[in-house]
């Protein structure tokens, strides 16, 4: 496996750039190819492997090399003695990037409940005027 650290990642879009630390390379990696349990951020140190895509280098199978949270596919709880966590602290977003996304989704469902509270009110004006 080689060996790198994030130079990137956008959190909205899903993907990012690790730099190899031999080759000083830059490989495209997706958050469905990250195997740890923290968030991913800029100037993690990880392990991936490379491939050779049709769209460039590319880095599959990303882990932090810390050790904390590493996973495998099969086990979710590998590389920790930790218990799983209940369905209460799972609920309560814990990352920026998850806590953003919880804002995103909140400031868009009250913006379509004020449109359909405003479409009620022209709704009920018409009525009125035309009574």
């Amino acid at each position: 496996m080689a060996k790198g650290t994030i130079k990137r990642y956008d959190f909205r879009k899903g993907f990012g750039f690790i730099s190899d630390d031999k080759s000083g390379k830059d490989f495209f990696f997706h958050k469905s190819e990250w195997q740890g349990d923290g968030p991913i951020r800029q100037g993690l140190a990880v392990e991936f492997e490379d491939r050779d895509s049709d769209k460039g280098p590319q880095a599959e199978a990303v882990m932090p090399l810390d050790g904390v949270g590493n996973k495998s596919p099969g086990n979710k709880n590998s590389g920790n003695n930790k218990p799983a966590k209940t369905a209460a602290v799972a609920a309560k977003p814990a990352t920026l990037e998850e806590r953003l996304t919880a804002l995103e989704s909140s400031a868009g469902t009250w913006k379509i409940m004020s449109l359909l509270a405003l479409a009620g009110v022209v709704a009920l004006a018409v009525e009125r005027f035309l009574m």
